[in-house]
């Protein structure tokens, strides 16, 4: 994507933040500290210290936070604008990010002019809702279910906000790193019933083998 289309996004909504140039701006400042830290180790007559690796993520395409309230004025602007005109919604997932937040990630691209762009939003976990975008991309609506079932994000205006992988009656999203296994209440109803059925038969219930 051409920077000058970058500073337009920028110039129309200043709650957005450049999550790729902060990340470049971060990375030029740890390599400036590195080569102070080596023409003093070097005046000193020591050897320099060695590169430490960067935690600084790497973010290949232009990346936006945007504010949850933004999001739906911001998408419309970038699918309808024809300098963006970014048509196609290729993903949307969330990462968990304990202990006190969600980031939901949402992969844009231009079938005409061929770019990319990705946007976060970050949510609190116990209150995961952004609004769905749904009505601007209806390839979306599945990505939301998906990231509603593994994740718990809340996509509100969903036309249909169920699970699409996990069973209805599954307790928890399996992709949060706090995730604990919990038996669904039939599956314990069933269990309780068959060690009723194996006790009256004489039987050892089952568990309770020596």
């Amino acid at each position: 994507m051409r920077p000058e289309l970058v500073q337009r996004l920028l110039q129309r909504f200043p709650s957005l933040r450049d999550l790729k140039a902060e990340a470049e701006e971060a990375r030029r400042e740890e390599e400036r500290r590195h080569q102070e830290e080596v023409q003093k180790a070097q005046a000193e007559g020591k050897k320099p210290p060695a590169r430490v690796e960067s935690h600084v993520p790497v973010y290949p395409n232009p990346t936006f936070l945007v504010p949850r309230e933004d999001l739906l004025e911001v998408c419309t602007f970038l699918r309808d604008d024809p300098e963006f005109r970014l048509d196609y919604l290729s993903f949307v997932s969330a990462v968990d990010r304990p202990p006190d937040s969600l980031e939901i990630v949402y992969h844009l691209f231009s079938t005409e002019h061929r770019h990319n762009l990705l946007l976060k939003v970050v949510v609190p976990r116990e209150d995961p809702r952004v609004p769905s975008v749904v009505g601007i991309w209806d390839g979306a609506n599945w990505h939301e279910r998906e990231t509603y079932d593994l994740l718990g994000v809340i996509f509100e205006g969903h036309p249909n906000l169920r699970r699409i992988m996990m069973t209805e009656d599954w307790i928890g999203h399996p992709l949060r790193k706090d995730y604990v296994y919990e038996d669904p209440a039939w599956l314990v109803e069933l269990a309780r019933q068959r060690q009723q059925e194996i006790a009256a038969t004489g039987g050892e219930p089952i568990g309770e083998r020596a």
